[in-house]
């Protein structure tokens, strides 16, 4: 009986950390001039933001992070003096990268690191 409910505790860990949404955004070709988003990189090599309990969390925060960009770019303009054109690279580079991320499940397959063949 209690073999049972010891197994019962870790199947439910174990589900639990399987219903986990990870917020997750596309890496940054630094080489290039404008900071290229590498939106179509695996998902695997993208970074993860934040992790939570639910879906609706998780986009709730991805829709927070992609207003704060559009607001400061929308900041910068309206700024006197304008801001650099490095300074509005960075924040163009910072919206795009808002824009492209994703809530993906934890237990999602692409996740999952690549075995050598």
């Amino acid at each position: 009986m209690v073999l049972v409910l010891l197994f019962g505790a870790f199947d439910s860990l174990a589900t639990a950390s399987a219903q986990r949404w990870l917020l997750l955004e596309p890496p940054v070709d630094e080489t290039s001039e404008l900071g290229k988003v590498l939106d179509e990189a695996p998902i695997a090599q993208w970074n993860r933001i934040g992790t939570y309990d639910t879906e609706g969390t998780c986009e709730a925060r991805r829709n927070e992070a992609v207003k704060a960009t559009r607001e400061e770019t929308m900041r910068m303009s309206k700024s006197s003096p304008l801001p650099s054109i490095d300074m509005w690279r960075a924040a163009d580079r910072e919206r795009r990268r808002a824009e492209a991320s994703d809530c993906i499940s934890a237990d999602d397959p692409r996740l999952a690191p690549k075995s050598p063949r």
